[in-house]
């Protein structure tokens, strides 16, 4: 079974071996104009496409959006994720996440 980082995780640091994954999930509600971003070492973890995951049926409901991250080689890294409207630059920020990650052989 795949472990699932969420909210709950923000600020943690995660061990890891290489080869395994972790599924992300964070709340998001695209209608809104906000979105995730992810930042990543792409040397040492691939990241899967960003998923939305409606949680009702709703027009204009919320939901996740979910990332599938691989660990490609040993290290350390961390993944950071901003909640912004990518168009209006930093001052639209309004939540930062970071997990550190520790890969190992």
């Amino acid at each position: 079974m795949v472990p699932v980082l969420s909210v709950a995780d923000n600020g943690k640091t995660i061990d890891l071996r290489v080869g395994h994954s972790v599924l992300l999930r964070l709340p998001e509600n695209p209608s809104t104009g906000y979105g995730w971003t992810l930042d990543a070492d792409s040397r040492l973890v691939e990241i899967g496409e960003k998923r939305h995951v409606h949680s009702s049926e709703t027009v204009g409901g919320g939901g996740e959006s979910q990332w599938s991250i691989k660990a490609m080689a040993p290290g350390t890294t961390m993944l950071r994720l901003k909640h912004w409207r990518e168009w209006e630059g930093e001052g639209s920020v309004t939540e930062r996440y970071e997990v550190g990650l520790v890969i190992s052989a």
